[in-house]
């Protein structure tokens, strides 16, 4: 059993609630990112995935060079990072998202995606670690 505080992202990307959607695209290709958060100043307010581009932003024919990112962003669900990798397996599934935020004592610190959760694990030793 592994821990999400093992596998998750530390100290992730966050951008303004008021940057465009094409702004926040070319910063997500350049870092091979999956997600980030949104926040209004300290304050995080969201979470942009990349199926909120596709539904929310193409789906509905929004142009990406006006919408800003908080008008398609997504609230975030919340994950401790004590819980297993298999609680956050089943949450990603009951929720139908594909990443969390990652939380100690209320504070975002990490995110973690399906892809965090398939990397393997050898010889009983945590791949992560």
């Amino acid at each position: 059993m592994v821990l999400v505080k093992q596998i998750m992202t530390k100290n992730p990307v966050k951008v303004e609630a008021s940057k465009t959607v094409r702004e926040v695209i070319n910063l997500m290709a350049e870092r091979k990112l999956g997600s980030l958060l949104v926040c209004k100043g300290e304050d995080v307010v969201g979470i942009l995935e990349e199926a909120d581009i596709i539904r929310k932003l193409l789906g509905k024919d929004l142009n990406p060079y006006v919408t800003k990112v908080e008008e398609v962003m997504s609230t975030p669900f919340l994950i401790d990072q004590e819980k297993t990798d298999n609680e956050a397996s089943d949450m990603m599934f009951q929720n139908h998202v594909r990443h969390l935020a990652v939380t100690a004592d209320s504070k975002i610190i990490g995110i973690i995606s399906m892809y965090d959760l398939i990397r393997p694990v050898y010889g009983g030793k945590s791949f992560w670690t």
